[in-house]
């Protein structure tokens, strides 16, 4: 169980490939780059480890004073910035599969939480996400990946289950259906 914007741990840490999807996310990079250094996120590496804290701390701040679309467009931008296993990704399903492998590449030193895929039917698909990050930035790394491998397929993504009350524990399900 994970609050949001609440890193587990203060050893939790996300790559600097990871943070930087804030930049690409945000159409003023200079904006992003000033939320990222008041949360002591200068100069950020792509090799480098970073803690999770202030990157949720950026977050907060994102939520706060400029809004869920901003952290959705973020996410969006994740599947493009951060260490996906492309080459296990071919569909929909495989695609969903890799958001917690692609996860865990990015974070360290803790417990982070998962995007947790489970198969409903044919076609139908949810994922169970519990970790610290907004519902909104997780629905748009989804949808990110369901636009680029839907093929000629087309598919719905919806908040199935949100998180009550994500300051205690912010687990939501996001449901993927084909129309």
């Amino acid at each position: 169980m994970f609050r949001v914007f609440q890193a587990s741990s203060p050893e939790v840490e996300v790559d600097g490939r990871t943070v930087l999807a804030v930049v690409s996310g945000m159409l003023v990079g200079s904006v992003a780059r000033e939320l990222l250094t008041s949360c002591g996120l200068s100069l950020v590496q792509t090799a480098q480890w970073y803690p999770q804290q202030a990157w949720l701390d950026v977050y907060r701040k994102i939520h706060d004073h400029l809004g869920p679309d901003t952290l959705n467009s973020i996410g969006r931008r994740i599947p493009y910035t951060a260490d996906f296993p492309d080459e296990q990704m071919f569909d929909v399903p495989s695609a969903l599969q890799s958001i917690d492998v692609a996860y865990h590449l990015a974070h360290r030193g803790g417990e982070i939480g998962q995007y947790k895929f489970v198969e409903v039917g044919m076609d139908h698909y949810e994922i169970r996400c519990d970790n610290p990050y907004p519902n909104v930035f997780d629905i748009g790394i989804i949808a990110s990946l369901v636009e680029r491998f839907h093929g000629r397929l087309q598919f719905n993504v919806n908040m199935k289950q949100p998180a009550v009350e994500p300051e205690r524990d912010n687990a939501c399900i996001i449901e993927i259906v084909r129309v």
